[in-house]
């Protein structure tokens, strides 16, 4: 197998008219500019996410006779693996994070505060953004949980990127006379590839049953019908997950683990999260947005204390952000904090769903993650069949893994199967 940390020309991973693109959009139309050379690499050694390759490059840029640079970070296909690849073109990937970037251009500034960032070029093959670390924004620890503080700044943008949407699909419907639903335009796009009846949820349920079985000091891990009850409460969780009639849907990330949520810091303190990789769109209440970054990036302990906190936080932060119009549109729809709060526990067992679908995964380090899941050989038993055998291997050697995916799975069970 080729692996990603094979160096590339720039030339290799953008063609000339994507270049061109950057320029523009770097310098302007009227500037006369040129790349004098470039230098690309991976990311980082193994792989940075599961639905692309990751690189970084830096083009030094002739402006009129003087040099400048732009730092990039590029999300390409990854042509090498060809399993891989056609799981990601099958289920429109690429193409939910074009559509995304593209209403991106009507809803979100460019301040020091914003919830996103626009990409230089989105393709239904390829992702370019600015290389937010030179900003100073960073990403937690893959296997740590946020602190309260990383929690609440999260939690704001969360609130942003929701009402932006909302006043988009307001000023829309205004403009057109008549309700509009970004739903019924991109269905195509929409759909769920995977949190729904197919092999990638089945094998989610033999892997639960079995770690449950052979880490859980629980009377529950003996079940002997525990697989089967799990894959049928693991398609109801799916389930809720849909646009409901008669209250507030918006556009989801639906994936906001510590990799997709950059922060930047002021002496240590965050003051700024910004959202990123939106491949994974969904439609549907905004509550369960907020539940699955609560399960994906928080433990029970801070749930416990804090949840009503981030909930009435996010409320709070949603409601500031929208404009006169859509306030009236959400009061006509009787969607209000009551409502909210009801939504976020219809949410939650979605939220726990989705933590215990994606920890085997994210919870890993890049080069384990490269070696496990990575390899065309291997890809479709371990994604629809059973990935048991490398996540309890990898759980028996590292306490914070098997821990946290023991842990939603336990209370998936006590909450929904006692």
């Amino acid at each position: 197998m080729v692996k990603q940390t094979r160096r590339l020309a720039l030339e290799e991973i953008l063609n000339e008219k994507q270049i061109q693109i950057i320029l523009k959009r770097s310098f302007g139309d009227d500037i006369t500019c040129k790349v004098a050379n470039s230098e690309t690499k991976p990311a980082m050694d193994g792989i940075a996410g599961f639905l692309g390759d990751h690189w970084k490059a830096i083009l030094n840029v002739d402006v009129e006779g003087e040099t400048k640079k732009i730092h990039l970070f590029l999300k390409r296909l990854p042509v090498e693996n060809k399993a891989r690849s056609d799981f990601i073109n099958v289920n429109n990937y690429f193409r939910r994070e074009e559509l995304m970037y593209k209403l991106f251009e009507e809803i979100c500034d460019d301040g020091p505060n914003r919830f996103c960032t626009k990409a230089y070029v989105y393709t239904d093959s390829i992702v370019v953004m600015p290389d937010l670390t030179l900003e100073k924004y960073a990403c937690q620890f893959y296997l740590h949980t946020l602190n309260p503080d990383q929690v609440f700044v999260a939690t704001k943008s969360i609130a942003q990127f929701h009402a932006a949407f909302v006043n988009y699909e307001t000023k829309k419907s205004m403009s057109l006379k008549r309700s509009y639903s970004t739903l019924q335009e991109y269905d195509h796009l929409l759909k769920e590839p995977i949190f729904c009846d197919c092999p990638w949820l089945k094998a989610a349920a033999k892997l639960s049953a079995n770690l449950l079985k052979t880490f859980s000091g629980k009377p529950y891990r003996n079940w002997l019908d525990l697989e089967m009850k799990l894959a049928k409460k693991y398609l109801e969780a799916c389930d809720t997950l849909k646009e409901h009639k008669n209250t507030l849907n918006v556009l989801l990330h639906r994936d906001l683990w510590v990799n997709n949520i950059m922060f930047k810091y002021e002496n240590d303190v965050p003051t700024n999260a910004v959202l990123i990789d939106f491949q994974n769109l969904r439609y549907g209440p905004p509550a369960f947005d907020l539940m699955v970054f609560m399960y994906l990036t928080t433990d029970s302990s801070f749930r416990h204390a804090r949840e009503s906190d981030v909930f009435d936080y996010y409320y709070s932060a949603f409601h500031n952000n929208l404009d006169d119009s859509s306030k009236k549109r959400l009061k006509e729809l009787a969607y209000n904090k009551d409502n909210f709060l009801q939504w976020c526990e219809k949410a939650r067992m979605f939220g726990i769903l989705e933590a215990i679908g994606l920890f085997p995964y994210i919870l890993l380090d890049p080069k384990t993650a490269e070696k496990t899941f990575d390899k065309p050989e291997t890809h479709e038993s371990h994604f629809n069949v059973d990935r048991s055998e490398p996540v309890l291997a990898h759980a028996g050697k590292c306490e914070i893994y098997k821990q946290r995916n023991l842990d939603v799975c336990e209370e998936f069970v006590q909450r929904y199967l006692l």
